[in-house]
C-alpha cells in the first residue's frame, strides 16, 4: 500500500496539515472496538438502523421504488444479501444495497446528522447490511461498523463544507459513507482502510444541490449509487488502487473550493452518532422549525387550522432554509425540499407527517393557495449550534397578526422525541408491509443499549442474516 500513500512530491501547507488532521482521525476511529463505545453511543446506532429501516419500508410502495425493485430482482434474484421487502427477497450485494439506500431515503424520513448537512446512516448503512449478509457478520460487528463509518463521514462532513451549497451531499458524501462502513466490516489494515475512504471521497458525484429543491428525482439515486462505488472503493483498495491522506483536500479544497475547518478531526470525546437527529415531519430537516411555529400558533389559535381564514404568511428562515423556495413543486420531492409548501401544509393539516407532503398534497387547493401567499425573509440574529436553524413564522388573519418562533426542531439531541413518539412512528411506517419488523428493530435497540429484549429475538452476536429474515418476516 506504501505507492498509494505516498503524499507526494512536496505537498503545500494546507494540504500537509489537512492530510495529517484526516490520516491522525481515521487511524483512532477504526481503533476503537465494541466495548470502546460508551452505552448511549451502541443505542444509538441501533436507533439509526432502525429509522431507516422503518423509512425504507414506508417507500416499498412508491412506484418508482417499485419499479427499481422489480427491474434489480429480474436482473440478479437469489443472491446471498436481502431487500427490505415482505418476505426478504434475495439479491446480490449490489443490487441489495442500491435498492435499500433507494428506498431509505425516498420518503425523507431516515436520520441525519444535526452538526453538518449530512445524513450519514443513509450513507453508511445499505452498503454495510448487505455487506454483513455476505460474508455472515454479527449484528454486532455491523452496528461497530456503523458506529465508526458514520464517525469518518460526518467529520468529514464538518470539516469541508459548501457555503453556499452547492452540490447535494448524499451526491458527494454517500460514497465516503459507504466505503468507511464496509472497510471497518472488514477489518481492513488502517493504511487499506485510509485508502478506500480517500479514494472514496474521490468518487463522490457532481450532484447539484437545486435538483432537491426542483424535485428532480435523480436525487433520489444518489445514495444508491454512493453504496456502490463505496463498495467498489474498498475492493479497489485491497486490489493497491485508492487514495491518500490528502485526496480530500484537493477533491473538497482544490477542486471544489470548499471552507475548511480541521477542528472537526480533533479528538473531543464524543460520538457522531450521539448528535444524530430523528424526523416525524416527512421532509427535508431545514423546515421543521418552520413546520414547529406553525404548530405552535395552532395551538394558541385553533381556528388557525386550515387556513381559512389566512390571508397572509411570512416566514423569517435561517439560511439553509431560505433557499427552499419553489412556490410551485412538481414532485413529491420538491414538496419536501420547499419551505412554502411546508408552511402551507402545516397550516391545513396541523403537521408534517406524510399527508403533508404526498401526491394529493401537490395539488390541494387549500395549501396551493397558502403556498401563494407565503413571504420568505432571511432570519436576523442566528446563534451558535443548537440554535442555528430557527424560524419565526407570522400569520395574518382578519382578526390581526401572530408570529412564533421556533429556535431548535424537536428530534436532535438538544430535544430529542419521546420514545413513545418514536416507536409509534416506527410501528406505522413499517405498518402492514413488515409487521415484524418494528418488534424486531425495538429488541436491537434494547439489546445494544444493555437492556433485556423479546426472548425470541436474536442476539447480537447472532449473524445478520437472522435479523434481516426477523425485520422482513410476513
Amino acid at each position: 500500500m506504501g505507492p498509494v500513500l505516498n503524499h507526494g512530491a512536496a505537498p503545500d501547507a494546507a494540504r500537509r496539515h489537512a492530510a495529517e488532521a484526516f490520516e491522525a482521525c481515521l487511524r483512532r476511529v477504526v481503533a476503537a472496538e465494541w466495548d470502546d463505545l460508551p452505552a448511549v453511543a451502541r443505542r444509538r446506532a441501533a436507533m439509526i438502523v432502525a429509522d431507516d429501516v422503518s423509512a425504507a419500508f414506508s417507500a416499498l410502495d412508491e412506484p418508482q421504488v417499485a419499479q427499481s425493485r422489480l427491474a434489480a430482482l429480474a436482473r440478479e434474484s437469489g443472491g446471498p444479501a436481502t431487500l427490505l421487502a415482505p418476505g426478504g427477497p434475495r439479491a446480490g450485494v449490489h443490487a441489495a444495497a442500491t435498492q435499500n439506500a433507494l428506498a431509505m431515503g425516498w420518503n425523507e424520513l431516515d436520520e441525519g446528522y444535526r452538526k453538518a448537512v449530512c445524513h450519514g446512516g443513509l450513507y453508511v448503512l445499505p452498503a454495510l447490511m448487505a455487506v454483513a449478509e455476505q460474508e455472515r457478520a454479527s449484528a454486532q460487528d455491523l452496528l461497530r461498523a456503523l458506529a465508526l463509518g458514520y464517525e469518518l463521514v460526518t467529520r468529514v462532513a464538518r470539516a469541508w463544507r459548501f457555503v453556499p451549497m452547492r452540490i447535494h451531499p448524499h451526491a458527494l458524501l454517500a460514497p465516503v459513507g459507504a466505503a468507511a462502513g464496509v472497510a471497518v466490516l472488514r477489518r481492513l489494515p488502517a493504511d487499506e482502510i485510509l485508502s478506500a475512504v480517500a479514494g472514496a471521497c474521490a468518487m463522490g458525484m457532481a450532484g447539484p444541490f437545486n435538483q432537491a429543491l426542483q424535485g428532480v428525482l435523480v436525487r433520489n439515486a444518489w445514495a444508491a449509487q454512493g453504496a456502490a462505488m463505496g463498495m467498489l472503493a474498498v475492493e479497489q483498495a485491497q486490489a493497491g488502487i485508492g487514495g491518500w491522506a490528502g485526496t480530500p483536500h484537493d477533491v473538497y479544497v482544490e477542486a471544489l473550493g470548499t471552507t475548511t475547518d480541521l477542528d472537526a478531526f480533533a479528538d473531543d470525546g464524543d460520538w457522531a452518532v450521539a448528535y444524530g437527529y430523528q424526523k416525524l415531519n416527512a421532509c427535508c430537516q431545514y423546515a421543521h422549525s418552520a413546520i414547529e411555529a406553525v404548530q405552535a400558533l395552532i395551538a394558541r389559535d385553533a381556528s388557525l387550522l386550515g387556513g381559512e381564514q389566512v390571508t397572509a404568511i411570512r416566514v423569517h428562515a435561517h439560511p439553509l432554509a431560505y433557499a427552499l423556495d419553489n412556490r410551485a413543486p412538481p414532485t413529491t420531492l420538491g414538496a419536501k425540499f420547499s419551505l412554502p409548501h411546508a408552511v402551507a401544509a402545516a397550516i391545513v393539516h396541523g403537521h408534517g407527517g406524510a399527508q403533508a407532503f404526498d401526491n394529493a398534497s401537490l395539488a390541494d387547493p387549500r395549501i396551493a393557495r397558502l403556498r401563494d401567499m407565503v413571504e420568505l425573509e432571511p432570519f436576523d440574529g442566528l446563534k451558535p449550534w443548537p440554535h442555528d436553524r430557527p424560524a419565526t413564522v407570522t400569520v395574518t388573519t382578519p382578526q390581526g397578526q401572530a408570529g412564533e418562533t421556533c429556535w431548535s426542531a424537536r428530534g436532535g439531541p438538544d430535544r430529542p422525541f419521546d420514545d413513545g413518539d418514536v416507536w409509534n412512528k416506527i410501528a406505522a411506517l413499517c405498518g402492514a408491509r413488515a409487521p415484524q419488523a418494528a418488534q424486531a428493530l425495538r429488541a436491537l435497540v434494547a439489546l445494544a443499549g444493555g437492556e433485556a429484549a423479546r426472548p425470541d429475538a436474536p442476539g447480537l452476536h447472532s449473524g445478520w442474516s437472522e435479523w434481516m429474515r426477523a425485520l422482513t418476516a410476513a
